[in-house]
């Protein structure tokens, strides 16, 4: 199963060296996802899109930055509508991409993070500021290997 886990950069960057450990907070295509979004079996891309954005969405909450490491590993679902879920830990080598915000972004990420300071993920997504983030600004594909240019301050 692809899991989406947002992160923060200090995370990011000891990530190489340091496995996480368990339970590790993500996202994933579950039955909750799809009935919450109305997404149908045959909206697989779809459906990991919404998940990747519910996780970019986590991180900019806690982190302030939209940063999601992309994983390959057997998820637990934690049975929420949002696709929840939580992972036993992440190794560097089950990342196979990292998805951050193009520093054109960082006016419309400030905003929608100061927009949602205090709410929960389920109303911080229906935020305006957010939305107009999440329409205006697609996260950026890196490979693992791109890890230094998205850990430099």
């Amino acid at each position: 199963m692809v899991a989406f886990v947002p992160v923060s950069v200090e995370v990011l960057a000891d990530l190489p060296t340091t496995p996480l450990v368990g339970p590790q907070y993500a996202f994933a295509v579950t039955a909750g996802l799809c009935d919450t979004f109305s997404l149908s079996p045959a909206d697989d891309e779809e459906a990991e899109r919404t998940a990747l954005l519910l996780a970019g969405l986590a991180s900019l909450m806690a982190h302030g930055r939209r940063l999601v490491l992309v994983v390959d590993a057997r998820a637990d679902d934690q049975g929420g509508g949002l696709g929840e879920c939580s992972l036993s830990g992440v190794a560097w080598k089950d990342v196979s991409a990292i998805f951050a915000d193009a520093p054109e972004a960082s006016a419309a990420v400030a905003e929608a993070s100061a927009a949602v300071a205090g709410l929960d993920l389920d109303d911080a997504w229906d935020v305006s500021a957010v939305q107009t983030l999440l329409s205006e600004h697609d996260l950026l594909w890196f490979g693992p290997g791109e890890v230094g240019a998205l850990t430099r301050v």
